[in-house]
């Protein structure tokens, strides 16, 4: 009864520890705004998403540009050379992040859609074009783009409440590891299944991880913008997340490694006050 009740015990904590896991680094990740933008930092030089983005935001400066039809074939090609050459400003990385905080922003704290608001690079263009052609361009205070509409704020909200209940979840987790130790007729061999079994989800955690790329291209998007920041924020997401199971990997493989050996030197004493009592 013991060994049965230390094992439903440990399989527990190592459920509720991969559950805070991934709790945690949705919390670090996407929930925090200096998160979500230090993971979003690649895509402002991934080629496939700025070819798709340039052409977004030449449709958002053109609508910024407000100037008599009769100017309208001189304007364009300044806002077509201006988007161009818009990665290539000094001012470019600082206008991707503040993109990034202005749609993290927007999303979480403005629903009910995710959206990508690109007005800072919108601005970089609007201003190159109003110093090449002396026209007095406002920047424009929002410019949305939206990724996924169809009210995405249920399911907003329970992300953030996921990634909220992280330390309760890794408590859960410490208080049921320690149950099983405690119930457990030999606790160094609980200890070294918990390692296992851990670095079994951890493995596991890792390989399904890589798997969020191909996730994220199965939904219908609305716009080729959403389709390829989806896939660009996928891959930099898989990344990460693989990044943050090889500690929790290393820390089970401790586990496992300590639960042996202390198996082992138990074993040795159980032995050696056996061959005791023979002599």
């Amino acid at each position: 009864m013991r060994t049965l009740c230390s094992a439903l015990l440990g399989l527990a904590a190592v459920l509720l520890a991969v559950t805070a896991f991934c709790s945690a680094w949705l919390a670090e990740n996407v929930v925090s705004d200096t998160g979500f933008t230090a993971l979003g930092q690649p895509l402002g030089t991934d080629p496939a998403f700025q070819e798709d983005l340039s052409e977004a935001i030449g449709e958002e400066a053109a609508a910024t540009v407000q100037v008599p039809d009769a100017l309208v074939p001189l304007i364009q090609p300044l806002i077509t050379g201006a988007v161009q050459g818009v990665q290539s400003l000094p001012e470019y990385p600082q206008a991707w992040d503040q993109t990034l905080q202005r749609s993290h922003a927007l999303t979480f704290d403005g629903g009910p859609d995710i959206t990508l608001d690109v007005a800072p690079l919108v601005s970089l263009v609007t201003g190159s074009i109003g110093a090449q052609s002396g026209i007095d361009v406002a920047p424009p205070e929002q410019s949305p783009i939206t990724l996924a509409g169809g009210d995405q704020q249920r399911n907003l909200d329970a992300l953030v409440s996921v990634a909220g209940a992280w330390p309760f979840l890794a408590l859960g987790a410490a208080a049921a590891a320690v149950l099983a130790l405690l119930a457990a007729r030999h606790r160094s061999a609980a200890l070294a299944w918990l390692g296992a079994g851990a670095l079994i989800s951890g493995g596991l955690l890792w390989f399904a991880a890589g798997s969020l790329p191909s996730l994220a291209a199965r939904p219908a998007y609305s716009s080729a913008v959403a389709e390829t920041f989806a896939a660009a924020f996928a891959s930099e997401a898989a990344a990460s997340l693989q990044a943050w199971t090889l500690p929790f990997m290393l820390g089970a493989a401790a586990l496992l490694v300590l639960g042996l050996i202390l198996g082992s030197v138990s074993g040795s004493r159980r032995r050696r006050r056996a061959y005791g009592r023979r002599s």
